[in-house]
C-alpha cells in the first residue's frame, strides 16, 4: 500500500507421653555444656516472623541493590523493607502481629542517563502466615523490563512509503534495558507506530521496498536533528501522555 498523507503515530517439633523409671546417666546432647547448638534454618527454609529470598534474572546471575518489602494485608501502612546483597540474597524481619503478608520489589535501572523504576513480583505471589515466615524469590523475566513506543512522522506531505514493507532497525549503542546489544528490526504497524522496543539508545535505520526497488531511507531524531540514513535516538519520558517515546521523522532517501 502506498500513501503519501502525513503520518502522526504518534522445623518441626516431636514430644513423647510418659516417664522412664531409670534415671538417664548421661543429659541429652543438647543440655551437655559445651556441645554444639542446633543448627540454623537450611537455606531456602522458612523461619517465624521472617521473609527471606533471593531476586535473580533469567539466567540467574542475582541482582544487588534490589528494594524488597513486605506489606501486611490487615494493617495501614505496615511494611517491613529489606535490599538485596551482592548474592541477590535479602532478609526482612516482620512485625510480631497476626495475619498475613504480600510481597512485592522495586528495582532502579539506569540506561543511557534515564533512570526507570521496575516493580518486581515474587515467583509464588500468594500472601503467607507472618507467624510461619515465608521464602520469596523474585526473577527479573524480559517481560519485567521498560519498553517504549516509536512514533513515526513524515518530513513533508511529498515522502512516498510502502508500509507493507517499510521497517525500521534499531542497533544498541550501548547494551539496552536487558543487556542486549544485538540488533533489532521491527515493521511499522500503520497507525500504531511501533510499540515494546526495549528501552535504550540505538542507531536506527530504516528501509523500504518501493516500485522493486529497495530504498534506504533518511532519518533524524529530537537527539541528532540532521537527515542522515542512520540516526542516533533514545527513549524520553513524555510526561505520561504517551509514556516512554522515541520520535523518529522519515524523508525520502
Amino acid at each position: 500500500m502506498k500513501n503519501t498523507a502525513l503520518l502522526l503515530l504518534a522445623v518441626t517439633a516431636l514430644s513423647a507421653c510418659g516417664a522412664s523409671t531409670t534415671p538417664a546417666t548421661t543429659p541429652p546432647a543438647h543440655q551437655q555444656p559445651g556441645t554444639t547448638p542446633p543448627a540454623s534454618p537450611a537455606p531456602g527454609s522458612a523461619s517465624a516472623y521472617v521473609m527471606t529470598g533471593t531476586v535473580r534474572t533469567e539466567a540467574g546471575a542475582p541482582i544487588a541493590g534490589v528494594q524488597v518489602f513486605a506489606d501486611h494485608t490487615a494493617y495501614y501502612n505496615m511494611n517491613a523493607l529489606g535490599t538485596t546483597d551482592a548474592q541477590g540474597h535479602y532478609r526482612i524481619p516482620l512485625a510480631h502481629q497476626p495475619g498475613t503478608w504480600n510481597a512485592g520489589a522495586y528495582m532502579q535501572l539506569k540506561v543511557a542517563g534515564e533512570s526507570y523504576e521496575v516493580r518486581l513480583s515474587p515467583d509464588l505471589d500468594t500472601p503467607f502466615d507472618g507467624s510461619q515466615g515465608a521464602v520469596r524469590n523474585f526473577t527479573f523475566k524480559a517481560s519485567d523490563a521498560p519498553s517504549g513506543k516509536v512514533n513515526i512522522y513524515l518530513a513533508h506531505s511529498n515522502v512516498e512509503l510502502d508500509y507493507d514493507t517499510l521497517e525500521y532497525t534499531f542497533t544498541p549503542d550501548g547494551p539496552n534495558v536487558l543487556g542486549d546489544t544485538a540488533p533489532i528490526t521491527r515493521k511499522v504497524v500503520f497507525g500504531y507506530g511501533i510499540k515494546n522496543v526495549p528501552i535504550g539508545r540505538y542507531k536506527v535505520s530504516a528501509t523500504q521496498m518501493l516500485n522493486g526497488v529497495k530504498q534506504q531511507m533518511r532519518l533524524r531524531s529530537v537527539d541528532q536533528p540532521e537527515f542522515v540514513p542512520s540516526v542516533l535516538a533514545q527513549f524520553h519520558d513524555d510526561g505520561d501522555r504517551y509514556g516512554v517515546t522515541m520520535e523518529l521523522y522519515i524523508a525520502n532517501p
